[in-house]
Order: structure tokens, then C-alpha cells, then sequence
């Protein structure tokens, strides 16, 4: 049975069973304000992969771009672009390291510098709050620049990885709500260039000179988003450790288990005196 009221979007989820997620509860949309600041209208989905709290992983896409408008004249200053990419997500919280010699192996110590690098495990938990993510992306996009003499038009395709981390904010009646966004991504840019001028007589863009393909290192994206979730499961009861759940109801079958031989033993103990 689902509660009836939303977790609390402060606290993280600590119960021992593991809810299934409806399709609403796994979906949210998400946007970038800086592209918006930048006058790139920007919108994008997520989607959570399986339909339990314990899954960690999205599928997502975002489309961002500033739409053409007609004119009757041509401009000296030219601004349009249009992205579309997809991506997946791996998300987590990070976890104590566990001194015990007999702790598990994810939850040991570090041995490698690299382990250290790319494990979800730390010596002390700063931001309890806060759900990392990393993941890989894929995009395909157009370009249109013009500042100065000379502008840039043409085709991308970018790829790479990204990184980041999502803050709880707001839990509204309904049961959805909203989480902040910080990320960066970054990797290779394959692209086709032409260079065009402005030439106010004719009052057109010709093409000057058309430059080879090329691949080029790049950070492609920075976000301070929002996230509007969908449903009644905020990201704080989302993206839990399946270990964790399933130590915990471990722990309360064989609790249950003893009590019913507690329970055998005294009543055969009390027939054997008794009776």
C-alpha cells in the first residue's frame, strides 16, 4: 500500500519496503535556465528505467534552440542554433566507508587511487541532500553566427559524458515537486564549418570559404536547472541501494523467525511441566 501523502522532500526514505513506481512517479521534465538566460528556449524529459525505488538508472532527452523569425530585412547579426540529444544517467548518494574488517567489499576502504576516483564511497558524507549523477550523451545539432565580419554556419554531432547533482526544493499539495540542477558536460565535437559574411548591398550571407570536417574537445553544456517530477515519489525516495533494502528485510524475517521459535520452545516447555 502507497501512502497517501507525499514523502517529505527534506527527508531521505529509510523504510524497509521498496515501492513500485507508477509511470507518472518516474517521469519529470526538466529545463536549463541558463540557456533561457541566453535567450535559448531549452525543454527536456527523464524517464526512470525500471518502475522500483531501487533503480538507478534514466533515459532522457532535451531539445534547446532559438526559433526563426521573419523579417524584412536581413540582419547584420545572426543568432540561431538548434540541439537535440539523448541520454543516460546513473544516479546515487554517496555512502560511508565501513571500517569493520567484516564490512562488504563495496563498502570497504579504497585500495586504488583510481577506485577512489569513480566510487560512490566516502570517509565522511558531507551532503546527504544532495543525489549525484553521471552518465553519456549523444546530440545532434545546427548553428548560425554572425558578430562580426565573418559569421559560422553549420552541423554538429557531440558526445561525451555528463556529470552533476540534483537538490531537493519544493514539495507542492499535489504530491510533485521540484529539485534544482547542477551540471557540466563535455567531450568531442564533430563538425562542418562555412564561413559567410553579410553583404548589405545584395542583402545576403555568401559563403566565403567552406572548411573540412573536424573534432574538436569541448565542454558542450553547463546547467542550473529545474526539475519538475512528476507523481508522488521525490528524488530522496527514488534512487536507493537495493543491498540496504534487502539487509534491513532480512534482518526482520529472521527477527519474525525467532520470535515463532521462542514462542514453539515456551509453549513446549510449558506442556512438559504442566501438562
Amino acid at each position: 500500500m502507497r501512502e497517501s501523502n507525499p514523502v517529505n522532500q527534506k527527508l531521505l526514505e529509510n523504510r524497509a519496503r521498496v515501492d513500485t513506481l507508477t509511470i507518472l512517479d518516474r517521469l519529470a521534465v526538466r529545463t536549463n535556465t541558463l540557456d533561457w538566460m541566453l535567450l535559448i528556449p531549452s525543454i527536456g524529459a527523464e524517464f526512470d528505467v525500471k518502475p522500483v525505488t531501487w533503480n538507478r538508472w534514466t533515459v532522457g532527452f532535451n531539445v534547446r534552440g532559438n526559433p526563426h523569425t521573419s523579417h524584412t530585412f536581413t540582419h547584420g547579426v545572426v543568432f540561431n542554433m538548434f540541439e537535440a540529444r539523448v541520454e543516460a544517467r546513473q544516479y546515487w548518494r554517496a555512502r560511508k566507508i565501513d571500517p569493520s574488517p567484516n564490512a562488504r567489499l563495496k563498502d570497504r576502504k579504497h585500495k586504488h587511487i583510481w577506485d577512489k576516483a569513480i566510487s560512490i564511497r566516502r570517509s565522511r558524507v558531507k551532503h546527504p541532500m544532495f543525489t549525484w549523477y553521471r552518465g553519456l550523451y549523444a546530440g545532434y545539432g545546427k548553428y548560425s553566427f554572425l558578430f562580426g565580419d565573418k559569421g559560422h554556419q553549420g552541423t554538429a554531432i557531440v558526445g561525451g559524458i555528463t556529470y552533476g547533482f540534483v537538490l531537493p526544493m519544493f514539495g507542492l499539495p499535489s504530491g510533485n515537486t521540484i529539485d534544482l540542477e547542477f551540471g557540466v558536460s563535455g567531450g568531442v565535437c564533430y563538425y562542418k564549418d562555412d564561413v559567410y559574411v553579410h553583404d548589405r548591398e545584395s542583402d545576403c550571407y555568401p559563403i566565403i570559404e567552406r572548411k573540412p570536417a573536424a573534432i574538436l574537445p569541448m565542454i558542450d553544456d553547463v546547467r542550473v536547472g529545474l526539475i519538475y517530477r512528476l507523481g508522488r515519489a521525490p528524488v530522496l525516495s527514488k534512487y536507493r541501494y537495493r543491498r540496504d533494502v534487502d539487509v534491513v528485510y532480512d534482518d526482520r524475517l529472521t527477527a519474525r523467525y525467532d520470535r515463532r521459535m521462542f514462542v514453539r520452545d515456551s509453549t513446549k516447555n510449558y506442556r512438559r511441566h504442566y501438562d
